[in-house]
């Protein structure tokens, strides 16, 4: 099967995956993400051997979570600009086309995941999480340019990599 019609599908797939993550309710999606801000405050009081007192503890696993929760819509998003951008490539779009549709649509997507948390049992639609969506989308199509220009500049495939 030729590449151009399936190329789509990693995009798709992180679609649903970044779909289902928004449908978990707000009390399950926290627990999730406090799960790993757990795990990493842990790491470095054993690392540091530092103990934190409670109150700082709280504090500080409130931070990271909040860190953890923003990595975390910025990644996916980045993640989604680069199977888009793939795909767009795949397709012979080139420079600012390809960077043009591979960011607007991820931003558009991630507009629409947050207006679908309006329907979620204790979430809600935030604007500025769009904007933290679409820096990952910039960022992961700025990475995809990047890592065509190292493939270029290694020599492998040198009729894939061409940017017209």
């Amino acid at each position: 099967m030729k590449l151009k019609y399936i190329s789509w599908i990693p995009a798709a797939i992180l679609m649903v995956i970044i779909f289902s993550f928004s449908a978990k309710e707000a009390k399950r999606s926290d627990e999730s993400s406090l799960t790993i801000a757990n795990s990493l405050l842990e790491t470095y009081e054993n690392i540091s051997n530092v103990t934190l007192d409670n109150v700082s503890r709280i504090q500080t696993l409130s931070s990271i979570n909040h860190i953890v929760r923003k990595g975390a819509h910025f990644s996916e998003y980045a993640l989604l600009a680069i199977t888009l951008a793939f795909h767009f490539y795949v397709w012979g779009k080139r420079k600012y086309k390809l960077a043009l549709l591979s960011i607007l649509l991820t931003a558009a997507y991630a507009a629409t995941d947050e207006f679908h948390q309006l329907f979620v049992a204790g979430r809600s639609g935030e604007l500025k999480d769009v904007g933290i969506d679409t820096s990952g989308a910039i960022f992961g199509t700025i990475l995809f340019f990047l890592l065509l220009l190292l493939m270029k500049k290694i020599g492998k495939n040198k009729h894939f990599i061409e940017m017209k």
